[in-house]
């Protein structure tokens, strides 16, 4: 089939395009999904149904590449990706760090399955292939549609499972909304700067996140030192607030520190920064002090894949500690 000048959407599973007792849409229903002034436009192309929890980064490197292939190959005019809700933002974000073509990369979901009364398949589907369309989406990045409008995945937050509010745009408003009752998209602004990170090497695996809590002891970091913790890739800490951990963590830190694996710091609210106020035993002043690098407003989740893309980039010292330090 030929694909040139075609919007592909790239079925990488979700609820969006499955019945509620989990198997797949069938062609025609495929089909059904557009209205008919759209449907000469798109063509569906089926990846994987995963479940998320399957998922690993070097996963999802395999979508980037193939969303790149029908762009570079097969004259794609751009590309819609469904995935699970739970990974959408995550996906996204990921996408965004590494995705270098003007063609749009738009990926989207839904809480609710196909052939559920609350699905939002059609309206979000339709709305994605408009905005493609418009061409207003060019050259911005990998992008999220949700929520009647176009969204930077660093600016999506995920906050429920259960209902049309899951998904939340945090502290910045969307990049263009879909006007009713036209259904057109319209550009509001464009997203912060990006720096494109080209991987030359494999994705790393072991990239835990640590979170700290209230009253919290130190078995789970203990035990990551008893146990072969040379194998760590990296590790991100989710302090709490600023990004304080309790006193016994920091010389444990110091121990991977010494061992050369990068550690970084962030802190464990959605909206939350790093922020040096105390100086004490475990403050995240003093844990800046010896080594572990700030990664600023970044949620752990999203750290945690930057730390990934800027390990597989080749980025060290310095370099990595400027990186993770972006938005």
């Amino acid at each position: 089939m030929d694909n040139r000048d075609k919007v592909i959407i790239l079925l990488a599973g979700g609820r969006i395009v499955q019945h509620k007792d989990g198997s797949e849409l069938s062609d025609e229903e495929l089909n059904n999904l557009l209205p008919e002034d759209l449907r000469s436009h798109v063509t569906f192309q089926k990846w994987s149904y995963q479940p998320v929890s399957n998922y690993t980064l070097r996963m999802c490197g395999d979508i980037i590449d193939m969303a790149s292939n029908l762009i570079n190959q097969d004259g794609a005019s751009g590309i819609i990706v469904t995935c699970g809700i739970q990974s959408l933002s995550e996906l996204a974000y990921f996408a965004d760090l590494i995705w270098d073509l003007n063609p749009p990369l738009i990926f989207t979901s839904s809480i609710f399955n196909f052939d559920v009364p609350n699905s939002e398949t059609y309206v979000r589907l339709t709305q994605t292939v408009k905005a493609i369309l418009s061409g207003a989406c060019s050259g911005k990045g990998a992008l999220i549609c949700i929520q009647d409008g176009i969204y930077a995945p660093a600016d999506v937050l995920r906050i429920s499972n259960f209902n049309r509010a899951g998904l939340l745009a945090f502290a910045e408003s969307p990049l263009g909304i879909f006007m009713q009752p036209s259904g057109d998209y319209v550009l509001l602004r464009s997203p912060r700067h990006r720096h494109v990170q080209k991987l030359i090497s494999p994705l790393a695996r072991n990239i835990p996140i640590l979170s700290a809590s209230l009253g919290d002891g130190d078995l789970i970091l203990r035990s990551l030192l008893d146990k072969r913790f040379e194998e760590l890739d990296g590790l991100i800490i989710s302090g709490l607030g600023d990004g304080d951990v309790p006193s016994s963590w920091a010389a444990m830190l110091r121990k991977i520190l010494r061992s050369g694996i990068p550690v970084v710091l962030t802190s464990r609210y959605p909206d939350g920064c790093v922020q040096a106020n105390e100086d004490f035993e475990g403050s995240a002043s003093q844990l800046l002090e010896i080594g572990l690098i700030n990664a600023g407003m970044l949620s752990p989740y999203q750290a945690r894949i930057r730390l990934a893309v800027g390990i597989a980039s080749g980025l060290k010292g310095e370099e990595l500690i400027k990186y993770m330090h972006k938005k």
